[in-house]
Formats: C-alpha cells, sequence, structure tokens
C-alpha cells in the first residue's frame, strides 16, 4: 500500500514541508484554488510521488497534458463512462487514477462498476463509497479481496471498518490527511493515526480481523492501541473500527469468523452480556461480576466474553481509598463497581436519573461525595465534579487514555485466543 496525505495548500513551500514526513506520495486538491497552480514549482519541491485531483469537475485533455509536462505523477479522473472520457483515459491511462466517489451509498452495481473500470487498465483504480451499514463494508471488502490491483474503502463514520481494513487486504493507496482539522474527506485519518496503525506499511498477508463496536465509534483511539501489538507480537491481525446502530448487525458476521474479536464500547456492553449468554460462551469472572461485556472472542474452542474495563480500574486505584463515587450508571460503571467490589472498596453510585445498578440504587449528581471519583459518562456528558478530589475517567478528553491503554492490554491478550 501507498499512503498519500491529501492537500489543499498548494505553495510550494507548503509542499516540501508535507513531503518531509512519512508518507509515500501527496495528493494535491486544486479544485478550490483561486490563483494559478504552479505544478513545476511544486515538482521541485519533492521527489515524492504527486497526483493531482480536481475533485467535482471533469479534467480535460489539456490539463492532464499540463500536468504530465510539469513533472507530476498521476492525475485524478472522474469516471462517467461515456466516448469523451474514454478518449482522455486511453491517451494517458500510465498516468490516470481512474476515481469513483459516492457520497451517498454504495452503489447497487457496485461489482459491475468496479469491473467496467478496471478494464480501461489505468495506473490506478480508486473507488470511494459510503456504506450505510455493516453489511455494505462486508461487501466492500468482498469486492476488494476478489479484485486485485484496486483501491477501495468506505468513506463517513459508518466506512471507517472498510477504510482501515482496506490496505491490509491489497488496497493500493490511502489516503489520509495532515491532521485532524484539515479533513479533505468523510472519515478519512490523520497521518499520524494512521502511522500508528500501518508503521512501516509492510502489512501481513491475510489478517484476522478485530474491531472496536459502538455507535458512535469513529473517535476510538484503539486501533492506535492494537495494531502496533500485533505487529509486536508478530501475528496475522487487523484491528479497525465497526460503527454500527444495533449489536446485531455484526453477531452474525462475528459468529462466521470475521471480525474474529470485538471490543465493545457504549451503548452495547450490557448487549453483549446479554448476547454471550444466549451464545453459550465462556463468560469470564469479571464480566459476571459487572453483568456487561466489553470483549468477545470466538476462539477455536469457542465463544469468549469477557470485560477488561475491571482490569483497567483495577490496575488504577490508589491504595488507602475508603470510599468512592462512581459517576454514571452505564456498561463502563458496572466495571468500576465490580473493581471496587473485589478490592472491599465502599462506593455510591451518582446518575442524572434514578436507575438501579447491579443491585445499588444510584443517588442524585447534586450529591456526589467520596475520597476517589470514578466519573465513567461519555465525552458529551461531562458534569462539574467537585474539586480537590483524584479521579479516574473513562472519557478521552479528560483523562480517559490511561484507563484505555489499561484494558487494552489483557484485551489483546485474550484476542490472541483467536489465532490459537
Amino acid at each position: 500500500m501507498k499512503l498519500f496525505v491529501t492537500t489543499f495548500d498548494l505553495r510550494p513551500e507548503a509542499v516540501r514541508a508535507l513531503a518531509a514526513r512519512d508518507c509515500d506520495g501527496i495528493e494535491l486538491r486544486a479544485e478550490t484554488a483561486t490563483v494559478p497552480i504552479d505544478l513545476a514549482a511544486i515538482r521541485a519541491a519533492t521527489s515524492k510521488s504527486l497526483l493531482l485531483t480536481y475533485r467535482g469537475t471533469r479534467v480535460t485533455d489539456a490539463r492532464i497534458a499540463g500536468a504530465i509536462q510539469a513533472g507530476i505523477d498521476l492525475v485524478d479522473v472522474e469516471w462517467h463512462g461515456d466516448v469523451d472520457m474514454d478518449m482522455v483515459v486511453t491517451r494517458y491511462r500510465q498516468r490516470v487514477v481512474l476515481s469513483h466517489h459516492d457520497y451517498e451509498r454504495v452503489p447497487d452495481d457496485l461489482e459491475t462498476l468496479i469491473d467496467a473500470m478496471l478494464a480501461r487498465g489505468c495506473a490506478e483504480t480508486k473507488l470511494a463509497v459510503t456504506p450505510r451499514s455493516f453489511a455494505d463494508n462486508e461487501r466492500l471488502m468482498a469486492a476488494l479481496k476478489s479484485r486485485p490491483g484496486l483501491s477501495l474503502f468506505g468513506m463517513g463514520e459508518r466506512g471507517l471498518y472498510s477504510r482501515i481494513l482496506a490496505p491490509f487486504f491489497g488496497s493500493r493507496l490511502t489516503f489520509v490527511t495532515p491532521d485532524e482539522e484539515s479533513l479533505a474527506a468523510p472519515g478519512q485519518l490523520a497521518l499520524d493515526r494512521a502511522l500508528t496503525i500501518y508503521l512501516d506499511r509492510r502489512l501481513p498477508d491475510n489478517p484476522r480481523v478485530f474491531a472496536i463496536a459502538g455507535n458512535p465509534a469513529g473517535h476510538s483511539l484503539s486501533p492506535s492501541i492494537h495494531n502496533p501489538l500485533f505487529r509486536q507480537r508478530g501475528v496475522a491481525a487487523a484491528y479497525t473500527i465497526a460503527s454500527i446502530e444495533r449489536l446485531d448487525e455484526i453477531t452474525g458476521a462475528f459468529l462466521r469468523g470475521e471480525p474474529c474479536g470485538l471490543s465493545i464500547t457504549a451503548p452495547f456492553k450490557e448487549d453483549a452480556y446479554r448476547f454471550a449468554l444466549a451464545s453459550g460462551a465462556d463468560v469470564r469472572p469479571n464480566a459476571r461480576a459487572a453483568e456487561a461485556v466489553n470483549t468477545l472472542v470466538n476462539t477455536p474452542r469457542g465463544i469468549v466474553a469477557d470485560n477488561t474495563d475491571v482490569d483497567g480500574f483495577l490496575a488504577l486505584l490508589p491504595p488507602a481509598i475508603e470510599r468512592a463515587a462512581v459517576i454514571g450508571a452505564g456498561g463502563t460503571a458496572r466495571a468500576a463497581i465490580a473493581a471496587l467490589r473485589s478490592r472491599g472498596i465502599a462506593f455510591d453510585v451518582f446518575n442524572r436519573s434514578p436507575r438501579s445498578i447491579l443491585g445499588r440504587a444510584t443517588r442524585p449528581l447534586s450529591e456526589i461525595a467520596g475520597d476517589l471519583l470514578i466519573d465513567t459518562l461519555p465525552d458529551s456528558a461531562r458534569v462539574p465534579l467537585p474539586a480537590g478530589i483524584p479521579v479516574i475517567a473513562a472519557a478521552y478528553d479528560r483523562g480517559g487514555r490511561q484507563l484505555l491503554d489499561q484494558q487494552a492490554k489483557r484485551q489483546n491478550v485474550l484476542f490472541l485466543e483467536a489465532l490459537s
């Protein structure tokens, strides 16, 4: 696979700075340019591959010829399937990335469309479409696996599953953004994030697939943790994101073995526990104590269900705590309660609305008190907390990366059971 960084900043000095980063090429997005583009100066700024794109406009014969004369390696030509386009593509096919974008859906005639585009024999053939379900992503992956020489991936939150996985299964080109603030396409990864997932771009052949399942899950940092751990352990595995509406969107595929392991995040941890019980899984003690599952693994010996959030909380609990305050009453709160009970630490649970969780009635948020605050609320549900009290938080923007790292250590070991 080749990693291209997309940029709208076409100043030669900006291209030079971007080329100094770890990437294989740069996609020059020229459709919004308001001043003449000096392609020769851009070419002189780097020896890395350059792909010129005018997204949303028809690329003329003269524009392609001018780019080639300036030394640009590749020019993106959007598929239209008409005679005029065919003439242009035929003349310059060795320098053309023939592309198709659908920002609404996965086309009904996807496979026919792919075959027609591949038949043009261009330097690269690329399709970026928009999955609306997990099944759409499965369809994209099946098409990619059966057609060598293709770049194919999903866009948007729901398309992250195939976008991240595609390079592991032969997709030739991957497009990333320089940083989180410079998004050029829906669901595009930032370069630094992509580098932690793909490392040196020497990816394992036919890896087993693992994913985080949640709604939403696009913000998850888990691919940046588990993919490096798999590489360090020398196992042929790939980890991606499945942002789904309901857990049952993915359980059928899980039972078939791809993905063979799932990290479960909000709001599905209690659903995953019920699924594990109904499936006759080996439900491990932490999951039973929490009545919630954050790890499902389809092993040769059957399904394993566990809750490594409990391990994460146990690793982070400070000594000499007499009474803790658990804030929130979802699946992560259940893991916190299980950890506190394991250590014999007294606790109260505080929540916006009254409910019962693991036999404990919640108290109002206005009454929060304790020697330790365990904040299990998501990023979108921040509440004022008493000052001067230690906090363990689950949300990334409030320090939750520590909990994520701790729970992932044991989770990744559990995933290895699928490979043995």
